[in-house]
């Protein structure tokens, strides 16, 4: 059953955007608005801001942007029906669902596995709770030392000791069965199965967690995508099964405990990394909520990128063994090539974190070593003297020294902001007391040469080009204002996104006419009553200008949204569209339209008179579109105009004329009833 407009808009107005993006990422700050780390491109510096008192998010580098609804189905990869509910049971709001058998059979992979993964952990928690069959679980966490309150949190559930206990309560239920195979819950007993086979029942699978602990593992919002099973009988191999990855689980970018952990590590501004599930429960049972572990896995960049978005610091605490000192090589790849400080601490008096917490002494010694954590580079430095002691000749020590430059050249410091490769290579410097000009020279040695790129073999461009209007939006470079990065980068990347669709012309016209369409769309969006604003022709600009009209296919498909619902007497703001681009997983189009919007921001900070001038700046870009399509509608029905047989002029006023006598469907609307 379709859900209300009024719904839509009820929920939207309960949901503050700041605090929903907050949850996610660190955000700060500036003036009116809010700003962090994109989440959707490789961001460095912030460039991704929050606007409250229009609900909406824009990155000015890559584009991304929209409202709630947006941010929710981009970020969480939900749909709009998954983001709608999310967002109302948020906000105590009720949406009445029916059952739509036809929605239910298109159901996506991932709305699949999200439900296996959500009913299956619901029946391992009943499992463990239910007091025979849960008694074994619950005997070996209380063993651990694990709270109640930590087995509630952690949502810690347990897998019967058979092979379809699973299965049979899919079949009991009437489960999909699809769901759970798609999660890797089940596994199918006929390897090879045949065309009979292709509706499989749940007898025809089996269990692939039996008798384990089950420590579910979840996304940012606490949901469950996966599950890591811990053996309870010694001879059960391996110690740990992890679900397979799918749409949903990725080992390389996952963390476990991280949608508890975000908010203290937001406050702390580090965030800290176990290696295993019972070690992440037992520092957050002592009060350490800012941690959580790797799926046996070492750091990754995707690790990081997610990091990045909650805290400012990583303290990695590892064994002091080879495993652990591999994991600090590793931290220190990290550690170069992105923008985020790395530490190395190791676990007091060689206990695992899970066994130290059980010591009387055991918080504060963790407290101690997450303090005096040593910095990556540190760390590595001092094994590399550690090892150029133990060389008895000057060679054995210059090539401890030039393994190691090679190591950090091999790590990618020529991919590091200037700032960060400066300041690096100043400490590897006074490390090997070299100057910092022989340090970058052997470093530039040692870096593995690439092949260089080959150059792109595209077509050449005219230089001619047509006139474009003196527009002021966005005619000239955008415009910096205050602390918020110029979008020069992402209006370049849209205009060339949006010049394949008018391959035929000039760069320079392509550019013109991109710059006309965004203000037409702009000066709507902002000022919806121009829709029905008369053109100098005598027209208003909704009969003289169709979707169809518009250059781009992106600004065709924009425009074609305002232009039915405001030539039906609707509303058409800002909110209403990202609204509506969400509904339709129109991400392209919302980012487009939150560009626009920021765009036309700036001009108005830039030229303040211009917001009483919007009604000119809709007349100039609609003529300059209507104007260029003449043009080329004359070349196409009159191929002898390219002879020169009429005067330029001529030909443009007998095209205008024969404009003008058209009926557009809006006035044989309005005229006929």
């Amino acid at each position: 059953m379709p859900i209300r407009e009024e719904v839509k808009w009820q929920v939207k107005q309960a949901t503050d955007l700041v605090a929903l993006i907050g949850e996610q990422l660190l955000l700060k700050q500036k003036g009116r608005e809010y700003v962090g780390l994109c989440p959707f491109h490789d961001d460095k510096n912030p460039s991704m801001y929050v606007v409250p008192a229009k609900q909406m998010y824009h990155c000015f580098v890559c584009g991304a942007g929209g409202d709630a609804f947006g941010w929710m189905m981009k970020y969480h990869k939900m749909t709009f029906p998954e983001a709608l509910k999310h967002l109302a049971e948020k906000a105590g709001i009720e949406i009445k669902e029916t059952y739509d058998p036809a929605q239910a059979a298109a159901a996506s992979d991932r709305q699949l596995i999200a439900d296996g993964n959500a009913k299956g952990c619901e029946f391992f928690r009943k499992l463990y709770a239910h007091p025979q069959q849960g008694q074994v679980a619950r005997t070996y966490i209380e063993k651990r030392q694990i709270s109640p309150a930590m087995v509630q949190a952690f949502q810690i559930g347990y897998a019967p000791d058979g092979w379809d206990g699973l299965a049979q309560a899919i079949g009991a239920n009437r489960w999909n069965v699809r769901a759970f195979e798609l999660a890797g819950l089940i596994s199918s007993r006929d390897k090879n199965p045949t065309p009979d086979t292709r509706h499989p029942t749940p007898a025809s699978f089996y269990d692939r967690l039996r008798h384990r602990i089950i420590f579910p593992i979840c996304d940012a919002l606490g949901k469950p995508i996966a599950f890591g099973g811990r053996k309870i009988r010694e001879e059960d191999e391996p110690k740990y099964l992890n679900s397979p990855e799918t749409a949903l689980f990725h080992k390389s970018r996952t963390l476990y405990g991280l949608h508890l952990a975000m908010k203290a590590m937001a406050a702390t501004r580090t965030g800290v990394i176990v290696e295993g599930y019972g070690d992440v429960i037992a520092c957050h049972q002592a009060g350490f909520a800012n941690v959580v572990a790797t799926l046996g896995t070492a750091l990754t960049r995707e690790h990081v990128s997610e990091l990045k978005k909650h805290a400012e610091k990583v303290v990695l605490v590892f064994d002091a063994d080879v495993a652990g000192q591999k994991a600090a090589d590793r931290a220190l790849e990290v550690f170069v090539t992105e923008e985020m400080d790395v530490a190395i601490a190791v676990v007091p008096e060689g206990k695992d974190p899970a066994d130290l917490m059980l010591t009387p002494n055991g918080p504060a010694l963790w407290q101690d070593a997450i303090t005096n954590a040593v910095d990556a580079m540190d760390y590595q430095f001092d094994r590399m003297n550690e090892q150029m002691n133990a060389a008895n000749t000057m060679t054995g020590r210059q090539h401890v020294a030039t393994e190691y430059l090679r190591k950090v050249a091999t790590m990618g410091i020529d991919k590091a902001g200037v700032i960060r490769k400066a300041m690096i290579q100043q400490r590897l410097a006074n490390m090997l007391h070299l100057t910092e000009a022989d340090l970058a020279a052997e470093l530039k040695r040692l870096t593995p040469r690439r092949m260089p790129a080959r150059p792109a073999q595209g077509p050449r461009t005219s230089q001619s080009a047509e006139p474009s209007p003196d527009q002021g939006f966005p005619h000239e470079s955008p415009v910096t204002t205050g602390d918020r990065p110029a979008n020069t980068t992402q209006t370049e990347k849209s205009q060339n996104s949006a010049l394949s669709d008018v391959a035929s012309l000039s760069e320079a016209a392509k550019i013109g006419l991109i710059r006309a369409e965004r203000q037409l769309l702009g000066c709507l969006m902002r000022q919806p009553g121009l829709f029905h604003a008369t053109l100098p022709d005598g027209r208003t600009l909704d009969e003289a200008l169709t979707p169809a009209e518009l250059f781009t296919q992106d600004g065709q498909q924009l425009y074609r949204l305002m232009y039915d619902a405001l030539s039906e007497g609707h509303d058409m703001t800002l909110s209403v569209l990202l609204t509506d681009c969400a509904q339709a997983g129109l991400d392209k189009l919302a980012g487009l339209a939150t560009t626009i919007e920021a765009e036309i921001d700036a001009m108005f900070q830039a030229v303040p008179d211009s917001k009483a001038d919007l009604q000119s700046k809709v007349t100039a870009a609609a003529e300059h579109i209507i104007a260029h399509r003449r043009q080329t509608e004359y070349r196409t029905a009159r191929p002898e105009a390219s002879t020169n047989t009429m005067a330029p002029d001529d030909a443009l006023r007998e095209v205008i004329a024969l404009e003008k006598a058209k009926r557009s469907p809006l006035r044989i609307m309005k005229v006929d009833r």
